[in-house]
């Protein structure tokens, strides 16, 4: 007696979702199709995910016209989009006396140099530092990111005991995130509560 050849279900099975998005060849279509009519179990599989399309495509509810808009304005702003212009007030600052500061150095650096032109060729000094300090970062991020996902990757993959570790770490923070964000918004709630309409 010969052996059988066993039948890989599980790639007819996929290729049963895409017969349906008319994803397939025209030769995976005739091997699905030969397979079909020699597969009783695909045959029922092929009939289920057909009645499962067409039940879905039927429960397509239509959305009425300015339903998006409705939904976007009935959100609150972002914790970010909330602040005034009040709040910024104190890191702008800050990033004006930094940059101030720096300028006066580089000017009290440069006046050895040209005394006739230090202001301008400190300023110029300052906005090629910055500008040469915004692309250096921006390659070291990219770097150090992919490097990163490199190292995690690799560490995450070393033990199952690691994935747990991680695992565990993100559910933490992730309850610390949401210990900190409910204790932001549950003042805001409370005094919307107060407020007399």
């Amino acid at each position: 007696m010969g052996e059988e050849v066993a039948v890989d279900h599980d790639r007819y099975r996929e290729w049963l979702d895409l017969a349906l998005d008319g994803a397939l060849d025209g030769s995976e279509r005739a091997e699905l199709d030969a397979h079909l009519a020699a597969c009783a179990e695909c045959r029922h599989e092929q009939a289920e995910l057909a009645a499962l399309s067409r039940r879905l495509s039927e429960a397509v509810a239509p959305v009425r016209a300015g339903f998006t808009g409705e939904v976007m304005s009935a959100l609150g702003p972002a914790p970010w989009e909330a602040r005034t212009l009040r709040a910024w007030r104190l890191p702008f600052a800050l990033l004006l006396l930094l940059g101030g500061g720096a300028a006066a150095l580089f000017g009290g650096a440069a006046s050895g140099l040209d005394p006739a032109g230090r202001a301008l060729g400190a300023f110029l000094a300052l906005a090629d530092l910055f500008g040469a300090a915004l692309i250096a970062g921006g390659g070291l991020a990219a770097a150090s990111w992919r490097g990163l996902g490199l190292g995690v990757g690799e560490w995450l993959g070393a033990s199952p005991l690691n994935l747990v570790a991680a695992g565990i770490l993100v559910v933490g923070l992730n309850y610390l995130l949401l210990r900190l964000v409910r204790r932001t918004a549950r003042p805001a709630g409370a005094r919307a509560l107060r407020t007399p309409r």
